[in-house]
Parts: structure tokens; sequence; C-alpha cells
């Protein structure tokens, strides 16, 4: 008797196979497609809520020191002309805003607690991220080409620790001075041998539109005062996975801060 194979026992042929491998590779394709755009949102997301985060700590850090200071200057001095970038100007390249503060610590082990009084002489400057050096600097080809606009926001300092005799023990191992000439001293036309810090990276010197951000800038016209607030305006800016991001996405952050103690 005769034996008959089924239909179904033969095997692909080489049309079948082919048309599985197309429908295979559409499908591949699809998914890495998702795969590919949920990364990069994710990683766009993440960067926004970091940025936002600094930006809400530098707009707090900065705004607290402007509140307390008990002077301040927008304009009118430089900063280590001798090793910073510009000649330490300050200027539309490298905007400034100094600070004359106070600070009080008490020390509660003794009776009365001991109260140690120091000032500080503060200067921020927005400068290119190309020409920051630091060991911390994250490597970032994109925000260190000038065409960016990449900003970064430094902090200048010295300080004053009140001694007897109504003098102080200024930072850098410089003589002593009274507290008087060196306050005083806040309204130079330089300030020198002050200690550089990061305060913010990845700052935009430009808005989405192109428009020039004045970080630092006064209500009205001088002097800085109680009623004439600081306005301090910024906006961050990073390069997500070939996607130019910035943070706020609706424009520049902008807060209007009272120097309170300011006569």
């Amino acid at each position: 008797m005769t034996r008959r194979f089924a239909h179904a026992d033969r095997g692909l042929t080489l049309v079948e196979v082919l048309v599985a491998m197309g429908l295979l590779g559409i499908v591949l394709l699809l998914v890495t497609d998702w795969q590919t755009q949920t990364l990069t949102l994710t990683a766009r997301t993440n960067a926004q809520a970091d940025q936002l985060a600094e930006l809400n700590d530098l707009s707090g850090y900065l705004g607290d020191r402007i509140r307390s200071a008990a002077q301040v200057r927008l304009s009118g001095f430089t900063v280590n002309a001798a090793s910073a970038v510009n000649n330490g100007k300050c200027d539309t390249t490298t905007p400034c805003v100094a600070v004359l503060s106070l600070e009080e610590d008490a020390d509660p082990s003794t009776s009365p607690p001991t109260i140690t009084r120091r000032w500080l002489r503060l200067v921020y400057r927005v400068e290119p991220r190309a020409t920051w050096t630091g060991a911390d600097k994250v490597p970032d080809t994109w925000a260190d080409d000038p065409d960016n606009a990449v900003r970064v926001l430094r902090e200048y300092r010295d300080s004053c620790t009140e001694v007897s005799g109504g003098t102080c023990s200024v930072t850098g191992g410089s003589p002593a001075i009274t507290v008087a000439a060196y306050r005083a001293a806040f309204t130079s036309a330089a300030f020198s041998g002050m200690s550089p810090a990061l305060v913010a990276d990845y700052l935009t010197a430009v808005d989405q539109a192109g428009t020039a951000i004045v970080p630092f800038a006064l209500t009205a016209a001088q002097p800085v005062g109680a009623a004439n607030p600081v306005i301090l305006t910024f906006q961050s800016v990073r390069n997500v996975r070939g996607t130019v991001a910035y943070t706020p996405g609706a424009g520049a952050y902008r807060l209007s801060v009272q120097a309170r103690n300011v006569p």
C-alpha cells in the first residue's frame, strides 16, 4: 500500500523564509526605534530635572547673599585681573555682581556663646565654560565650543575675621587690617588675590531666540538698595543625545532680589 505524506511535512520554501525574515526585520527596527526614542526622552527629562534643581540652588544661594549684603556692586571693578579670563573685567562678556557680606557664628560651648564675626567680599562672575580648567570639570566638547555660548558662574572671595581692637585677619596670609579699611576696600576699582570656586555649570549666554541674557541687572538706575532690587536672570542649556535642551523651556528664569541691608 502506498503511503502519502501530509503537505505540512515538507519544509519552508525560500520565499517563505525571506518573507519571515523581512517581517522580523521590520519588527526589530520598530522596537529599536522605540527604545532609542525612550532613552532619548528619559535622558532629556533627567538632564532638565538636574538643571532645574541646579538653577533653584543657584538662585537661592545667590539671592540669599544679595538679600543679606551690606553693599552690592554690578560694575566699575575688576577681579583677579592678573589671572582671570578677560583680564578680570566685568562687562557683557563676563558679567559680575559683587557683594559685601557679614557672617556671624556662635560657639555654644562657651557661656555666654562666643560670637565670631567674619566679613566676606564676594564677586560672582559669569565666564565662558571653555576657559574653566578645574580638575572636576566634566568633559563636554559641545559645551566648550564658543559657538554654543555655554557659561559657568564662578565665585571669587576673600574674607576678614574680626579680632580684638577693631582689626581683622584676612585670608591668604595678608597683613591684618582694620575692619573699617577692609570694608572700605570693597569700593575699590580692583579686587585681587581672591580664591575662585565653581557655583554653576551649563548656563547659557543666549536664550532659544538668540537673545542675549543679562544675568545681573537693576530694576532702575544706581544705586542698589531695598527700593532698587537686583534682577537675576539665568537659563541652562545641555546637548542631550544630539538635541539641545534649554531649562526652563519657556525662557530664562528671573528673580528680583532686594538688598535689604544696603543703605
